[in-house]
């Protein structure tokens, strides 16, 4: 079912938003770690042949929202959803084909507390964190806060 709704998701994410569509952003697995989100370094290098950085924060921040919209409508809550606070940490170059920014499930005790005030004040904030990992090491380090507000 997550699957499903990431994909839809990120479909969403091309037809609305253009730098979406731009990088080439597709849905990658969703799974007991979190979900991911793809996108080919033939089309996002910089001037060093690496993962350019704002696909990089990019897809790192645009994971976290779709992971936000996963909590909120596994709640049953249609929601307006937007990030206000981000950091991004680049720890080394990206070299991987296919850039990968996996967003991890937030503890349950912190989604609940998030579901909690959403169902209570209408609006909310989850605090959530991502990687992208090359060479089996991590190359970026990225935590966002995403305040979602129920239609």
């Amino acid at each position: 079912m997550h699957q499903s709704t990431l994909e839809r998701l990120v479909r969403y994410l091309r037809e609305n938003v253009p730098m979406a569509r731009h990088f080439d952003i597709q849905a990658g697995p969703v799974d007991d770690r979190g979900l991911v989100l793809e996108a080919p370094l033939a089309s996002n290098f910089n001037d060093k042949q690496t993962a350019f950085a704002g696909t990089l924060a990019s897809l790192c921040t645009l994971s976290g929202w779709a992971m936000t919209s996963l909590v909120c409508e596994d709640a049953g809550y249609q929601t307006d959803i937007a990030v206000v606070r981000s950091d991004v940490r680049y720890a080394r170059p990206c070299t991987e084909q296919i850039i990968s920014a996996r967003c991890r499930w937030p503890a349950p005790e912190d989604a609940a507390a998030f579901i909690a005030e959403l169902g209570e004040r209408s609006r909310a904030v989850l605090s959530l964190d991502a990687e992208v990992h090359s060479q089996s090491e991590v190359a970026v380090v990225y935590s966002g806060d995403y305040s979602a507000k129920i239609l």
